[in-house]
Parts: C-alpha cells; structure tokens; sequence
C-alpha cells in the first residue's frame, strides 16, 4: 500500500513540475532569446521483491521529474552568429556609403568645375565685358562652395564613424563582461536546474549580440561555459571562463580604423573579419581614401587655375594673381579677393610677325627674366637672335630646337611652325585693355589635360558602384540570415500548438496520479476499518 501511495505522491511532483515548465515556455513564447524548456520524467526504480518466486520482478517507486533541458542545436546556433556577424558588416557598411552618397550629390564638384570652365569661355567671347568676368568670379566661389560642402560633410561622417564605432567597441567589451558573469553563474549552477537553463538563455543572448558586433566563434563546455574567440577557433580570446579581456579602438592619421585587444596587459591587433566593427573599419577606410581623393583634386585643381591667372596678364596690364587658396590641405579651397579685372584673360606677350617673313613660324612666349618691353627676334640658321628694336644693338643669341622653350632676353621663347631663315617678330608686352584672350587657351588645356570633372565623376560613381554591390550582397546575406533564424527558432522556439497539447496531458497524467492517491487512501482507510 504504501508502494501504491508513493508512486501518486512522486507522479503529482513530477506532472506539477511538468505543467509549470509548459506554463513557463508559454508565458515566455514572446520572449526575445528564450530557449523552449522540457521536463525530463525519468522512473524512479525499485528494489527487488522479498519472495523467491517474485526474485525476478521489479517493483517501481514512480517518476521524477528532476532535471529541466533545453532544445538547443549548437550547430544551428553556430550558422546564425555566422550569418548575423556578415550581415551586420555589410549593412554597417552600407549606412555610411549612403551618407557619403548623399554629400557627393549634394556637393556637385564636378558640376561646378563645369560652370568654372565654361565661364572662362565666355570671357574669350568678350575679354574686356564686365558681365563675363563677374560671372566667372561667381562659378569660382561655387566651386569653392562644393569643394567645401563635400569637405564638411566627409569630416561629419567621419566623425559620426568613429564615434559609433567607439560606441560598438564600448558595448562589445560590456556584453563581454556579461558573459563572463554568467559564466560564473553556470559553474555554480546545479546540472539540469531550471536556474541553469536561464543562465544558457543569458548566455546565448549575449553571444547572438557580440555576433552583431563582431565575428566570433564560440565552444562550451559540460557544464555551459562559454570560450569566445574572435573569427574562428584560432582567433583572440576575449571571454574565457570567468575572465574577459577588452577591445580598444584606434584611428590612426590616416584616418583608417586599428583594433587591440587586452591594450594594457598582452597587446593583440584583431583584424575583424564580420560585424558592424568590421563595416565600420571598411567604411573608415573607404572614406580616408575619398577625403585625399578630395584633398588631391583640390590643391590640383587650385594650383592649376593659378598658374594660368600667373601666365597671363589683366585688364589693367600686370601679372594675373592667384584666384584660389587650396593651402588648408583639409580639401577646401579659398576664393582670393580679386576683381573682375583682375582676371588674367590676356597672354602677357602680344607675338607680331613682319610683313615680309616668307615662312609660317609661331612663337609662343612667356616672361623668365625681367626683359624689354619690346623686343624683335629673328630666325637664321636654326639660331634665335634678340634685338632691341630702339637701339638696333643685339641682345644676345640662342640655338633653339622647334617645340622646345628657349631662354633668351629675359623670355622663354618656343619656335612652331616652319619659320624660314630671315623672318622675323616682335614681342611686346601687352597693353592695358587689350582684347586679346590667349590666356584663355591655358584654362581650356588645363580643362582637358588635368580631367578634373571626369575625376570628380569617377568618385561619385565608384562609391555608388561600392553602394549597389553591398546592397545586392545585403540582400544575399538577410535571405541567408533569415533561413538560418528559422532553422534555429524551429528547434528553440516555443510552439503554443504543441504547448497545449503538453498542457492536456500532463493535466490528465497530473488528475491521473491525484486519483492514485485517492484510491491508495481509501483502500488504506478499508483495511483500518476491516481491522477494527
């Protein structure tokens, strides 16, 4: 009889605990990071009989239900912190791609070098109008406005960049700690307890948002302690046991992203291959490299506009002075304070051949030296000669090479054409007011040798080319990420269909062994009153 009472007593314990483990998984259904728990019913197993003819019979002693498991697949976990660290890099990635995006179109360099150039063309429509020269003035301080909005706007990102990922540092180390907390908590945690099974949850919780942050690879041991290292199993540690070491971030002047582990103990880089770190670290890069790009342009394109303005002359005769400041080397450029007039349209030398040359040479000049106002040059035997043409007397002579500047009489003189022996030209300085727009010709040389727009173009385009890859491997990734979710969630997740059937029938077997109970009780009670 009291084998009967024990065996109630042990299935109403057992189905209790098994209608509460059901009551939890339901009450948790929604919760984020909660792991489907099961009550294990094992038999409680009883001695042998006392009768020789009953040697052979085991008599039962009930159930328990002592240990709470949870349905965890290590493996199906492992290819979710995969899919999520390659997808937190690529889609980090992306964020700061789209603002670079945005500051380039906003910017419009290339389009204000555009406007620059094609003012200059209308200056050599009419070299003295004030209109012409006001408007080029104009396209100048927009270029200097679009070289500093994408200045500006770079810097911002940057900035933002790095404080994110300073932030993302910051909250790796914290969820690393965590999980050495919990490590502890699971080496003092009884084997199959429902205590331990919450602290796997923590566990697992805060490996799935180190995966978001940075690649990891994670083993445990029969007791549940996590070893977390970063990449794969030969990787940094960062969480051992009950120990965790720190991430330090560092940029260097480059403006590129270094990480080190354990800074003040045991010094480690960790190139980080997934995570949103990792898509901070590539984006870093990617914007270090735009902002010299950017730098680069700028100082060519301001030095190259200031030596067309120095090789020319203005409309009140003196040597054009520089239009741009790019020295702040940061990619801004500064608009000098000129006025229209100042706008070195004219070449500073006006060429005229004499009426009797028999050839069809050129010459082209520009001031090395402090010469004559005026000076004649004569062609003979492959020799220039200077001649001042007040005094007639000889200035000085120079062999010279078609196509090749020679110096002589303070200028560089380059012979073109085919000049023949005897003709000769005077140079002279060119007059205040003069209409002539040869110094133009430079700025459209410039345009065309120093491709400035088609540069400006190539950055837009190759971050936007960067931008559409990423999101097309994004997508990749969220469909992998999404699979990989799924095949975890349907052997971890709580299905409330399969809940309450757990519910009905642990609630009969726990009905079931009342009613053992009963019936032990009350044929207990009979034999009390048989006796008396």
């Amino acid at each position: 009889m009291s084998d009967l009472l024990s065996i109630g007593s042990t299935s109403v314990r057992a189905y209790q605990t098994a209608l509460n483990v059901v009551g939890e998984n339901i009450a948790n259904a929604n919760t984020t990071g909660y792991v489907r728990r099961n009550a294990q019913l094992t038999e409680i197993s009883g001695g042998a009989g006392r009768y020789i003819l009953m040697s052979n019979l085991s008599v039962g002693s009930g159930v328990a239900a002592n240990t709470v498991s949870r349905d965890w697949d290590a493996f199906r976990a492992a290819d979710l912190r995969n899919a999520t660290a390659e997808s937190g890099r690529t889609g980090s990635t992306i964020v700061w791609l789209e603002r670079v995006e945005n500051t380039l179109n906003t910017a419009g360099i290339s389009a204000a070098m555009t406007k620059f150039f094609n003012a200059g063309q209308a200056i050599a429509a009419d070299p003295t109008g004030s209109a012409p020269r006001a408007g080029f003035l104009d396209a100048a301080y927009g270029v200097s406005s679009a070289f500093s909005t994408t200045s500006n706007g770079l810097a911002a990102i940057d900035g933002d960049l790095r404080a994110s990922a300073k932030l993302a540092v910051d909250q790796l180390n914290g969820l690393a700690a965590g999980l050495a907390e919990a490590n502890a908590g699971l080496i003092k945690a009884r084997d199959g307890s429902n205590e331990q099974a919450q602290l796997m949850d923590q566990r697992d919780r805060l490996v799935d948002q180190m995966s978001q942050l940075a690649s990891i690879s994670v083993t445990t041991d029969e007791r549940g302690v996590a070893t977390v290292k970063f990449n794969d199993v030969n990787g940094p540690t960062i969480v051992a046991g009950v120990a965790s070491k720190s991430l330090d971030i560092a940029f260097n002047a480059s403006g590129t992203m270094a990480l080190t582990l354990d800074p003040n103990g045991t010094p480690e880089a960790v190139p980080l291959k997934g995570g949103s770190i990792a898509g901070f670290a590539e984006a870093a890069t990617r914007i270090s490299d735009l902002r010299l790009q950017v730098t680069n342009l700028a100082t060519s394109f301001a030095n190259g506009v200031n030596q067309v303005q120095a090789a020319g002359v203005d409309l009140d005769g003196q040597p054009g002075a520089a239009l741009f400041d790019a020295s702040s080397g940061d990619g801004k450029i500064a608009v000098n304070t000129l006025s229209g007039r100042q706008i070195a349209a004219a070449r500073p030398w006006t060429v005229g051949a004499a009426a009797g040359n028999a050839g069809a040479g050129t010459l082209q000049i520009q001031t090395n030296g402090t010469p004559l106002s005026s000076t004649r040059i004569s062609v003979s035997g492959g020799v220039l000669t200077a001649t001042d043409p007040v005094t007639n007397s000889v200035i000085g002579t120079a062999p010279y090479t078609p196509g090749t500047p020679v110096t002589l009489a303070g200028l560089d003189i380059t012979v073109g054409g085919a000049p023949a022996d005897g003709d000769s030209f005077t140079v002279s300085a060119t007059t205040p007011g003069s209409r002539d727009n040869g110094n133009l010709d430079l700025l459209s040389q410039l345009r065309k040798d120093g491709g400035f727009e088609a540069t400006s173009n190539e950055m837009v385009s190759s971050n936007a080319s960067a931008l559409s890859a990423k999101r097309q491997v994004a997508d990749a990734q969220n469909a992998i990420l999404e699979g990989a979710t799924a095949a975890r969630d349907a052997v971890t997740g709580v299905n409330l269909d399969q809940e309450a059937v757990d519910l009905m029938r642990f609630q009969q077997a726990y009905q079931a062994s009342s009613r053992i109970i009963q019936v032990s009780r009350d044929i207990f009670q009979s034999i009390l009153d048989a006796v008396n």
